[in-house]
């Protein structure tokens, strides 16, 4: 790894040496000092604030988007006062709980610019029983970013959901370690193996709640905004139509591998492991839709010329995040003169 490439990871391990120091325990500082003392869950406390939470989707690749809407809260000061993800949403509502701002986590998403760097994430399970994939090599490059830390630890409060595999019951984590959770979240059925998290194996949460509004809003959050990049029915068939399009202008000699790809790739667009993705979003999408209902601000970056676990596509997913984000922008401050109309009137 260069040392451009380190730089994110000593700027984070920079600021939270500084956090350690004395005086930020012996004033009651934020943040480690907090964790000290294990104060109670804010959001779960302080009932007379008008709370806004922020829900993240699953969506695989896709889900990098959410970086980009981030990224554009955070330059309109719009304070956030929990999270809740699924799967890759879960990984990126992490990060920002844990103290990543939206510039470092779209470095992270950079260190995945080619295959070669995706091959280096797979430990593959021969024969494949139980998925295709481990998913140590994934929890060791989530552990990488977030560390040991625990859901106490964070600077945001983090809800994060994965599936029970035994009843396929939805679970809320929000105590413990975060990165069981969040691997755990991220246990695509059929691909990677169940995560096991104190003696119970878990699967992708975007099988029971692939957009948690519903988990926000049961915790007290007053106005929830949604991130659904899983793009639906109608905007499939938008996607498929300009795939189409684009397949016409394509000559078989501009493309000489395609072949042996499609024959040998179980990641390529209509083989074994595309095809087991597929059906498992195709099953989300109207539970999504339903999801989506209940957000009082909805975004939905959707990207068509990109496939769910094409990583290398970052800066795509990126911009097209921020591009929703402010497009949304004047129905987000439109809440947020809401959210304080309501404190005024609660206070008063």
């Amino acid at each position: 790894m260069t040392t451009q490439q380190h730089a994110p990871f000593k700027r984070e391990t920079e600021r939270r040496k500084r956090r350690w120091f004395p005086w930020n325990f012996l004033r009651g500082g934020r943040r480690y000092g907090k964790w000290l003392h294990q104060a109670p869950d804010s959001t779960e406390q302080n009932h007379s604030k008008v709370r806004i939470g922020l829900a993240l989707s699953s969506g695989g690749a896709k889900g990098i988007s959410h970086v980009g809407v981030i990224q554009v809260l955070e330059e309109n000061g719009i304070h956030i006062d929990a999270i809740a993800g699924c799967s890759m949403g879960a990984y990126v509502g992490s990060l920002w709980a844990a103290g990543f701002d939206g510039i470092q986590m779209g470095e992270l998403a950079a260190e995945l610019d080619s295959n070669r760097d995706l091959l280096k994430l797979i430990d593959p399970i021969f024969p494949p029983r139980r998925g295709f994939i481990h998913g140590d090599k994934i929890e060791e490059w989530l552990a990488r970013s977030l560390k040991d830390v625990t859901f106490e630890q964070l600077e945001k409060p983090l809800y994060v959901v994965a599936t029970e595999l035994d009843g396929f019951a939805r679970k809320v984590f929000h105590q413990g370690d975060v990165v069981s959770a969040v691997r755990a979240s991220l246990s695509i059925p059929g691909i990677l193996e169940p995560a096991v998290r104190d003696g119970i194996e878990y699967v992708d949460g975007g099988v029971s709640d692939p957009l948690p509004v519903d988990v926000l809003k049961e915790r007290g959050i007053d106005y929830v905004i949604a991130v659904n990049v899983i793009p639906s029915v109608e905007d499939l068939e938008k996607c498929r139509r300009q795939a189409q399009q684009i397949q016409k202008r394509k000559l078989w000699w501009q493309h000489p591998l395609s072949w042996l790809n499609q024959k040998f790739n179980y990641f390529a667009k209509g083989n074994l492991l595309d095809i087991l993705r597929g059906a498992a979003m195709g099953s989300q999408i109207r539970l999504l839709e339903e999801c989506s209902k209940r957000a009082d601000v909805l975004l939905r970056p959707i990207v068509c010329d990109a496939s769910w676990h094409d990583y290398t596509n970052h800066q795509e997913y990126i911009q097209t995040g921020r591009q929703i984000a402010e497009d949304k922008l004047p129905e987000i401050k439109a809440l947020l003169a809401a959210a304080e109309k309501n404190q005024a009137s609660r206070s008063s």
